[in-house]
């Protein structure tokens, strides 16, 4: 009530004095401050822009006391934005607004800011499940601000220590919470939470001991025993969260370098085959030419052969008649036709000579002279060479091996062919 009174009679006193003089903003900025301690932040904030605005930001504890507002609303981010923003001026300015010295007055504000990354982590914490991993962020970045501070500052002091052990043991529980939240963690970070546990725990039994001796210290005994007892259990459990990580990262390890392993051998085993199946390629396209090859030479040694052949029956068009054929003359020559049919035979023997026999021989030579008709066109057929030409290129460059075949059968036909002259002739000749 006290407290509730002082507050009331300063608010009364800067309302009295804008009142006098509206464009006063250290009057201004009291009364928002009066208000914010009363619990109004609505209106404080509101008067805190006004004053932002009307002096330009050349009272620069109004932007501290806007942090505090939005850092009581849960707004962190504003919260940080203007502590920083006040850091910056009054660094520029060169002259403390809130401690006896510039130095105490910086750590005064990283304190406010550690304080407001330690505040944003416990709230993301609260979600309890994979949207909390910024969390471990935010506690690191409220150490770093913590040690900032403690560098800053001149003396020892120790709830700065306190409020730095704290945070540790905050981030520990936060990465190993990490495993119920379903978020991901490493095994360095395990080791650093333990290390981190493991530096504070000396501390705070010191402390406790300070406590115990009756010496100065701001922090309760109860609250320090608590702290011990949960720091040394985190520590045990960090031990154990460790040994497991460890041996997931090694299980992980082992699983990556047999993937990596079967990849490079399937790599290969491709390789390989690719290179088999160009060589194979390559060997069916030189047995593809050496057969084409032969072709070509078979066929042209054939050609050749026609062309000669050709050469010769242009040269001899007519061939010549063979003796002992029917209807040539006797050897000697007959000068005269009536000399043909002078016999010394008598009529009736003479008559003899038209009997049937004869028109059996007659019948029979008269068959000799048509297969003779027959056999040479068959003959003058193969000399000209065109159907087994045609043939040959037809099936020049198939791919089956009974072009060859075909080109004997075809060179022994020809010969076939021949030898049917030949016996067409000895007919003849009998």
């Amino acid at each position: 009530k006290k407290y509730s009174k002082h507050l009331q009679h300063a608010a009364d006193f800067y309302r009295r004095i804008l009142a006098k003089d509206r464009a006063n903003a250290y009057a201004a900025n009291g009364l928002g401050t009066v208000l914010a301690e009363k619990g109004e932040l609505f209106k404080a904030k509101e008067i805190f822009n006004r004053v932002r605005e009307v002096s330009g930001d050349s009272i620069s504890d109004s932007l501290l006391n806007l942090g505090h507002i939005y850092l009581a609303q849960k707004k962190h981010p504003e919260a940080l934005q203007m502590y920083q923003s006040y850091m910056k001026r009054s660094r520029n300015s060169g002259a403390q607004t809130t401690s006896k010295s510039q130095e105490d007055d910086e750590a005064e504000v990283m304190l406010y800011i550690a304080f407001a990354y330690f505040d944003w982590a416990r709230q993301t914490e609260l979600f309890n499940n994979a949207k909390a991993a910024p969390a471990d962020e935010r506690y690191h970045k409220c150490i770093e601000f913590i040690e900032m501070a403690m560098k800053k500052s001149k003396r020892e002091n120790v709830v700065l220590r306190y409020n730095w052990c704290l945070t540790k043991l905050q981030a520990a529980n936060c990465v190993l919470q990490k495993v119920n939240r379903n978020i991901r963690r490493t095994a360095q970070e395990v080791k650093d939470a333990l290390d981190g546990l493991e530096e504070s725990l000396p501390i705070l039994q010191t402390m406790l001991q300070w406590k115990e001796e009756g010496r100065k210290v701001a922090i309760s005994k109860g609250m320090l025993t608590g702290v011990v007892n949960q720091c040394k259990h985190n520590i045990d459990s960090a031990k154990s969260h460790l040994k497991e990580e460890l041996k997931k990262e090694q299980d992980a390890e082992t699983l990556r370098n047999y993937q990596r392993i079967e990849a490079e051998a399937n790599e290969k085993s491709k390789a390989l085959a690719a290179s088999l199946q160009k060589e194979k390629e390559a060997q069916e396209r030189e047995e593809s030419e050496t057969r084409a090859r032969r072709k070509m030479q078979r066929v042209n040694h054939l050609v050749d052969g026609w062309k000669e052949e050709a050469t010769l029956i242009a040269k001899d068009p007519a061939p010549k008649k063979k003796k002992g054929f029917k209807g040539d003359a006797p050897p000697g020559g007959v000068d005269d036709e009536a000399g043909i049919f002078e016999t010394d035979l008598p009529e009736d023997d003479a008559a003899a000579l038209f009997d049937d026999s004869d028109d059996d021989d007659s019948d029979a030579d008269t068959g000799t002279g048509k297969h003779a008709k027959k056999a040479e066109p068959a003959a003058d057929g193969d000399d000209d060479g065109e159907p087994v030409q045609k043939g040959t290129e037809k099936d020049l460059f198939g791919d089956s091996s009974s072009d060859e075949e075909e080109l004997d059968m075809s060179s022994n036909k020809k010969r076939t062919n021949d030898d049917s002259d030949g016996q067409a002739s000895k007919k003849r000749k009998t």
